[in-house]
């Protein structure tokens, strides 16, 4: 009777901190921190006052709250922790699919770079094959124009000596023949001034006949 009638007091004190709780129970989640920090209060002080009051029910009422308390805070520590993972492994999920997207992209690219590459190296050896045939072809013509060009060039040239010595000839013909004119025609003046001498002297031996006669 003694220890009820004391602990009137006590739960007279409590009665306000009791009050508080019940109206943060009806807006905030057990989690929440206001309402830990009251839960641990309340939970303290009922578990001092009835070990102070020797009252035990008091005492286990504030242990129970502790406990309870305590309970609830590990269990949304866990709650946190165990969603934590699951957004770490969702976020390892989500990072693994988005590299393996990234290496089968990459496996594209790569796969499109080689063909596109292949292609520019049958093009380039096309390209090249087409100028080395070009190349060869200008080079033959090159060739077989400069050798045509040497063999109309010796035939000019053959053609001009063969001009230049009929010219020779021609020339020495008609030099020949000149000169056989000049010397007929001084064989001739030679004869006709014998002629003429042999004339005169047969006019100086008749007329020294006709002198001697004469005498």
């Amino acid at each position: 009777m003694i220890r009820t009638i004391a602990t009137i007091p006590y739960e007279l004190a409590r009665l306000p901190l009791r009050v508080a709780d019940r109206g943060l129970s009806d807006r905030l989640p057990e989690t929440s921190g206001p309402r830990v920090v009251l839960d641990r209060a309340l939970g303290t002080a009922d578990r001092l006052a009835g070990t102070l009051l020797g009252n035990d029910t008091i005492a286990r009422r504030g242990a129970d709250r502790l406990d309870r308390s305590d309970r609830v805070v590990s269990a949304a520590r866990l709650e946190r922790e165990a969603a934590a993972r699951r957004d770490e492994a969702r976020d390892v999920s989500s990072t693994g699919r988005r590299r393996a997207s990234d290496q089968r992209t990459s496996a594209q690219e790569k796969a499109v770079a080689g063909l596109a590459e292949a292609d520019a190296a049958e093009a380039l050896g096309k390209r090249e094959a087409s100028t080395t045939a070009e190349r060869t072809a200008a080079t033959r013509k090159a060739v077989a124009d400069q050798r045509a060009e040497d063999r109309a060039s010796d035939a000019k040239k053959r053609k001009a000596r063969a001009d230049s010595a009929a010219r020779a000839r021609k020339k020495a013909a008609r030099t020949k023949a000149a000169s056989e004119v000049d010397d007929a025609r001084s064989s001739e003046q030679a004869a006709t001034e014998a002629r003429a001498d042999a004339d005169r002297l047969d006019d100086l031996a008749a007329s020294k006949k006709e002198d001697r006669r004469k005498d």
